[in-house]
């Protein structure tokens, strides 16, 4: 039977699924990025790479913190979020654009985590993968309603309709 140092030495290479994510933040960027160049759909909107990543560390690092369970300022993330939807709009992308640049941020952390199973606390990595996919989510949904508006809002008037 193995005594409390063994136990403890066996331990401490393992990782909360949110320490992952966040010491591979540059990774999980760089791997997304690389994805979405690598994506016809989305490398057809001319953009250089801190316009693609402007909300992805930012992203990351609040999907760490309420992973951990570390409030966070939710009006300051929501705000982001829309500025992203409008930015995204204003670039030229779609929202069907939007939801492939969340799909493709999720693939990756799975890539990561997929990766390093064998150092990851299995209990924290069920409830961390869902908190971390809810705020993806929710990022996705607030970019979209703001994409939406400025759609709306141009769409009602006259003399931004194409011709």
């Amino acid at each position: 039977m193995p005594n409390h140092e063994q136990i403890g030495k066996s331990l401490a290479g393992v990782k909360r699924v949110s320490d992952l994510i966040e010491e591979s933040k540059d990774w999980v960027i760089e791997r997304w990025l690389e994805r979405v160049k690598a994506n016809a759909e989305l490398r057809a909107v001319n953009l250089s790479d801190p316009e693609r990543k402007d909300h992805v560390p930012d992203l990351l690092d609040e999907a760490v913190a309420r992973a951990c369970g570390h409030q966070t300022k939710a009006e300051e993330r929501q705000k982001a979020a829309e500025r992203h939807g409008t930015l995204r709009y204003h670039q030229g992308y779609s929202v069907p654009m939007l939801i492939l640049e969340a799909h493709l941020l999720q693939d990756v952390i799975a890539e990561c985590i997929r990766d390093n199973i064998l150092v990851i606390d299995l209990s924290s990595l069920m409830p961390e993968i869902a908190k971390i996919s809810a705020i993806v989510i929710a990022e996705l949904e607030e970019s979209a309603r703001a994409y939406m508006k400025q759609y709306e809002w141009r769409s009602s008037r006259p003399e931004a309709r194409p011709r």
